[in-house]
């Protein structure tokens, strides 16, 4: 009985362990903004390098061939609206959270870099951050680009306590 007893106890404890210790998944929607494709790329091999020691991230042309069809099913539907569009994405690979980051250009050389992270659940934006850059370069897209990904990662650790 006593050995019954230990192998139950070890039993919880490693199921216990496995799941408080798995990563939340996330989808990334395609990166937007104004650049090259080869830049975009790599701004998202940037963003899902970033974001993997946080989340489980699923990103690449799967996903963003997915994103491209609700948005396209969705937006026939009279009551479309982007919350019921990420819900529908997050269905599709089990997911928590939906990131979104979107570089836009407000002037010649300056840019806004916004990362938002929705809460699937709730439909809130859990983490909303902004990064403007003037005389901006790719370079410093990329630096913006980790410095909102370590903004998330210290989000996700004040929530967690």
């Amino acid at each position: 009985m006593k050995k019954l007893s230990a192998l139950s106890f070890l039993l919880f404890w490693v199921l216990f362990a496995s799941v408080a210790n798995a990563r939340e998944t996330a989808v990334l929607l395609p990166v937007t903004g104004p650049l090259t494709p080869l830049e975009l790329t790599e701004l998202t091999r940037e963003v899902v390098t970033g974001l993997s020691s946080v989340f489980d991230v699923k990103h690449g042309e799967e996903v963003n061939r997915v994103v491209k069809q609700v948005f396209k099913e969705e937006s026939k539907k009279t009551d479309c609206d982007e919350t019921s569009c990420y819900r529908q994405i997050a269905v599709q690979y089990h997911a928590e959270k939906i990131i979104a980051l979107r570089l836009t250009q407000i002037e010649t050389e300056r840019y806004l870099l916004t990362l938002n992270v929705y809460e699937v659940v709730t439909g809130d934006v859990t983490v909303s951050n902004k990064r403007e850059c003037t005389s901006c370069t790719f370079e410093k897209i990329k630096i913006l680009a980790r410095d909102l990904i370590g903004a998330v990662s210290v989000s996700k650790d004040v929530l967690n306590k």
